[in-house]
């Protein structure tokens, strides 16, 4: 058990889409996505990414977005 539980620690830490394309982002900009973030219950977050989508900001779809926003995406539940 220990070799299957060393591994995991062992391994790099996946990152989805949508934190790879916050990388990309200004530190002001990553700011305010963490603010979205915390406060994501209360925003459309359809809207949003339309909003986003159609100034050509994202590079992503729709249930990436959504998914990392609530917090149950691939980088935050691995």
């Amino acid at each position: 058990m220990l070799d299957i539980l060393s591994k995991h620690l062992e391994g790099p830490v996946k990152k989805c889409n949508v934190a790879l394309w916050l990388n990309t982002l200004s530190e002001e900009e990553q700011k305010t996505f963490d603010l979205v973030k915390e406060n994501s219950k209360n925003i459309k977050l359809a809207v949003l990414f339309k909003e986003l989508s159609e100034g050509g900001y994202l590079p992503l779809g729709l249930t990436a977005f959504r998914s990392h926003l609530r917090g149950y995406c691939t980088c935050q539940t691995s």
